[in-house]
């Protein structure tokens, strides 16, 4: 049963104007319009928005959903490039935790500062913030 772009935006939970725009950059096919120039959504797009917006929560770049895309609809997988792209991504994952432990070592540190200061005249976590330099 065919959706138009509304209930397609209900449906799963994004903009019309993000649905035009996947469409645009081609995440998803052509979707056919009817006879009113209204687009409208089979269930094989309407399952690639939720795959789509799934990639997203996993924190692929569109860029990485494209090739995932590609992957898929390809006439044979290709295996080993599945196997990069989400090895890179676990990679990031992994850092990107890594660097919330260190940014939660660095608040909490800020707010002990604070609270044991008892200065209301200036702030621990105000000069901590000036006086750390960017790492690399």
């Amino acid at each position: 049963m065919q959706k138009s772009i509304g209930d397609v935006s209900k449906e799963i939970g994004v903009s019309i104007h993000t649905l035009r725009y996947y469409e645009k950059i081609g995440l998803l096919p052509h979707i056919t319009k009817d006879e009113g120039g209204r687009r409208r959504y089979e269930p094989k797009d309407i399952d690639r928005v939720r795959f789509i917006k799934r990639a997203k929560r996993m924190k692929f770049s569109l860029s990485e959903i494209h090739q995932l895309i590609r992957i898929e609809t390809a006439e044979l997988i290709d295996k080993p490039q599945a196997q990069k792209l989400i090895s890179e991504k676990l990679q990031e994952v992994e850092q990107g935790l890594i660097d919330l432990m260190n940014l939660k070592k660095d608040l909490s540190g800020m707010l002990n500062a604070c609270f044991k200061s008892g200065d209301n005249h200036d702030c621990p976590i105000i000069e901590s913030i000036k006086d750390n330099k960017e790492t690399p």
